[in-house]
């Protein structure tokens, strides 16, 4: 396994606290659950009641989360992770907002799927079909996320042109001497794309990107 270029800063599961009447089970993942585990842990009653009195919502079907926390990026993450299935993973912006980079956020959470599960893009939710590669996955906040060098060369072929290129330009800044590195990593990536779709847009900002001082990265890179 290749280490790491920028080494994730790992944090255990954040056990939440209950925020909401009758309190919220301590063992979801940043305060989401599937509706069938709330169910098992609180009762069914219960859980109808909290939704129906809008003190906890249901983002995508199968999923509830704290009213308190709906808008939170963690859950909302942990919840499309909980929809996706447990072979998703967290790419493209939501992946590489993940690993840091101040210009990826959006609200929308992508996440990928292997094309053996069938599932469909909702509101605020795009989903995304490809070959995942566990090698590939790193965990961030308890949460299955690209590596960063897979997520930005997901972003500068289906993202936002100003957006993909900013993040790049972050990675490279903070990666330092490492930035070219990288950026062969990524020009590989993007070599061995079997999805050609957006390839050529994306080798042209990878050329462009420069470095120049940005905030600091968390995630890790493979």
């Amino acid at each position: 396994m290749t280490a790491n270029i920028i080494s994730p800063e790992m944090r255990p599961p954040v056990a939440v606290e209950p925020d909401v009447p009758g309190g919220w089970p301590q063992s979801s993942l940043h305060g989401a659950m599937t509706r069938r585990d709330a169910e098992r842990a609180l009762g069914r009653a219960e859980v109808a009641t909290g939704l129906a009195e809008g003190d906890w919502v249901e983002p995508w079907y199968g999923v509830v989360v704290p009213v308190a926390r709906a808008h939170d990026p963690l859950t909302r993450a942990s919840a499309a992770l909980l929809r996706a299935g447990p072979h998703a993973v967290l790419s493209g912006a939501t992946a590489v907002a993940m690993h840091g980079c101040d210009f990826a956020a959006d609200g929308v959470v992508h996440v990928t799927i292997p094309y053996d599960r069938e599932l469909r893009s909702q509101p605020d939710l795009v989903i995304h079909q490809a070959w995942v590669r566990e090698c590939d996955v790193v965990e961030l906040d308890g949460l299955r996320t690209q590596a960063l060098d897979v997520a930005i060369c997901e972003l500068l072929c289906t993202g936002e042109q100003r957006s993909a290129l900013d993040c790049l330009e972050q990675a490279l800044a903070q990666l330092g001497e490492a930035a070219e590195r990288f950026r062969a990593l990524v020009a590989e990536r993007l070599a061995r794309r079997r999805d050609r779709r957006g390839t050529r847009r994306a080798t042209a900002l990878l050329q462009l990107a420069w470095s120049r001082p940005r905030g600091v990265l968390v995630g890790g890179v493979r």
